[in-house]
């Protein structure tokens, strides 16, 4: 049977859609960001949703990672759309075109390390809050910044904490924060936070 609640990647991936549809935005190229590729499921969503004229960038520090995504990209047809970049998401705002501020539609993240890989390697509160704050000055007005932390990783508590405050600070005037959880989930705790940007 249907559950009612659904998981907490459906609902990133409904707010993501929604502000990437084309009657959202008057620019013919939508453009988003996945700031932490990895295996590139969230990268192939974004490029199926930026269409044609459409471009995404991909973050990832693990060249493996980004061969997986590359693959999987090239696989569906996108790979014209796809910008790869073999670098921490902290780099976003060095990496992205200056013509590409205020302009990202959509900055999506999954915090902590990659299913089936080292994890050892992991996110980090530094790198991702620098990523947030890049991101956060190139989105474009009513863009999308969706962020999934886990905390079940060495580090994870600290980054989840430090991310939450990040968010709870964005001003009132500016944005709309939501912040999804289940709150009985007592194994690699994991939140959604959902960031609009106003104005």
């Amino acid at each position: 049977m249907q559950r009612h609640l659904e998981d907490l990647i459906p609902l990133s991936r409904r707010a993501l859609a929604s502000a990437l549809s084309p009657g959202r935005t008057t620019s013919r190229a939508l453009l988003a960001v996945d700031a932490t590729a990895g295996n590139g499921h969230d990268t192939l969503f974004l490029a199926e949703r930026v269409g044609e004229g459409g471009r995404v960038w991909a973050f990832d520090v693990q060249r493996a990672a980004l061969d997986a995504a590359q693959s999987r990209i090239a696989e569906a047809g996108f790979s014209c759309r796809v910008c790869f970049v073999l670098a921490g998401h902290e780099s976003a705002g060095d990496v992205l075109p200056k013509d590409a501020a205020g302009k990202i539609r959509a900055a999506t993240f999954n915090l902590g390390f990659l299913p089936g890989s080292d994890r050892r390697i992991v996110t980090g509160a530094g790198t991702t809050l620098a990523a947030l704050n890049a991101l956060a000055a190139l989105l474009a007005q009513h863009g999308i910044l969706s962020v999934h932390s886990y905390s079940g990783h060495a580090g994870g508590e600290d980054e989840a904490a430090k991310v939450a405050r990040w968010f709870r600070a964005l001003p009132w005037d500016g944005w709309r924060v939501a912040e999804y959880s289940f709150c009985n989930k007592n194994r690699n705790r994991e939140i959604l936070f959902l960031a609009e940007k106003i104005s």
